[in-house]
């Protein structure tokens, strides 16, 4: 019964502790205003609030400046390194071939439209 009694107490009291130790949400308006930045820029959720984009992250972790990192600069805040061949996002000049234009089996869409017209459904 004691053991009963000192293992509730136990569990009590770790929770109190988990709850005291809980800090509410730290997101503010006013963030937005000195950084000129959306919400969204550094939250997930649009209206700002809960989990951080990793520019919000890297913003945090700077110290909260006046500016938000750019997406490169807030990766490699977050240890990210990225290696980028720069060339593959370079046009070359002929690379992209010009539309052509759209063929249309008339043959092929005049049997569809009958059997669209003709379906009863179901």
């Amino acid at each position: 019964m004691k053991r009963l009694l000192l293992v509730s107490l136990l569990l009590v009291m770790a929770a109190v502790l988990v709850l005291a130790a809980v800090r509410p949400s730290q997101a503010l308006p006013e963030y937005s205003a000195q950084t000129g930045e959306p919400c969204a820029t550094c939250h997930i959720s649009p209206s700002g609030g809960g989990l951080r984009t990793p520019r919000g992250q890297g913003w945090i972790g700077s110290g909260r400046p006046g500016a938000v990192p750019v997406l490169a600069d807030a990766l490699a805040l977050l240890g990210v390194r990225l290696k980028v061949n720069e060339q593959d996002f370079v046009a070359t000049p002929g690379a992209v071939k010009a539309a052509e234009p759209l063929k249309v089996e008339t043959n092929q869409t005049k049997q569809i439209n009958t059997v669209l017209k003709n379906y009863e459904g179901n």
